[in-house]
């Protein structure tokens, strides 16, 4: 099996369901995602910005020491995943990194951004917010990338998403602009790819949380990392939320039985990711 065969797999068997829409970036009273972000900052120690772009395509991003949320409503499930994933996700690696003698952990290691993305989707499954919309959205990405290395127009891939995989409109175009942004990107195909295959090492014992964690790296660099901590130049992690302090085997999440049978077997068999 491929990561796209894993994509077609998770578009055929797994029905998409959109929440309402109720929680705002901002507000002076009531819940909202610019307050929500930094209470998860808090609960980890995290001294953070938080910053509404009206400009933004992406639901939400990080810098440094700041995250960039869209001007636009979410979703209270949405609202929690985006938390956990910018900050118990990106912040924490992108802390932790600074904090550590050598400058590569704060850069990032080879590989590394692909495999931190992993890092934050798999921090979504733990908490069990990695539902079937999200990964609808995961998958389209995918196809949506593929279709704009493939040369199919921006047009043509945004169609083919709402006729063959029952995105609607407004879904398609997003996926589209994200894949077509700049002239053709290639980033949104790593999500998916990367969610596999750090889940996939992790389930087999071979890294854990806090290893991915230690700042910016990929699990390409593990090797020389652990020669590096072994030395005594490479620290234990600062910052970690309590999903990755916790984590076992029967941890709590959307795990491998939630899926449709055949792709809970090709998680643990993909070949090209």
């Amino acid at each position: 099996h491929t990561v796209l065969d894993a994509a077609h797999e998770i578009l055929t068997h797994t029905p998409g369901c959109e929440e309402a829409k109720t929680i705002p970036a901002a507000s002076s009273d009531g819940v909202n995602l610019h307050d929500l972000m930094l209470d998860y900052a808090k609960h980890v120690g995290l001294h953070i910005a938080v910053r509404v772009d009206a400009e933004l395509i992406a639901n939400a991003a990080v810098g440094e020491r700041t995250v960039f949320i869209a001007d636009r409503l979410f979703g209270a499930h949405e609202a929690q995943r985006l938390a956990t994933h910018e900050v118990y996700g990106h912040l924490v690696s992108a802390f932790n990194g600074r904090a550590q003698a050598l400058g590569i952990f704060a850069i990032g290691t080879a590989g590394s951004y692909g495999d931190q993305e992993g890092v934050a989707i798999f921090l979504e499954e733990l908490a069990g917010l990695l539902d079937p919309s999200r990964q609808r959205i995961l998958a389209g990405r995918l196809l949506a990338t593929h279709a704009m290395h493939a040369g199919v127009s921006f047009g043509d891939a945004a169609r083919t998403l709402v006729s063959e995989h029952d995105f609607s409109a407004a879904q398609a175009v997003t996926l589209c602009e994200r894949a077509f942004r700049a002239g053709g990107v290639a980033r949104d195909a790593v999500y998916l790819t990367s969610w596999l295959r750090v889940r996939r090492a992790v389930d087999r014992g071979e890294t854990n949380l806090g290893e991915l964690q230690l700042g910016k790296v990929s699990l390409g660099a593990l090797p020389e990392l652990r020669r590096l901590a072994h030395d005594g130049r490479v620290t234990q992690p600062v910052y970690l939320s309590n999903l990755a302090r916790s984590f076992g085997r029967t941890g709590p999440g959307t795990r491998s039985a939630t899926f449709p049978p055949s792709l809970a077997t090709s998680l643990t068999r993909l070949d090209a990711t």
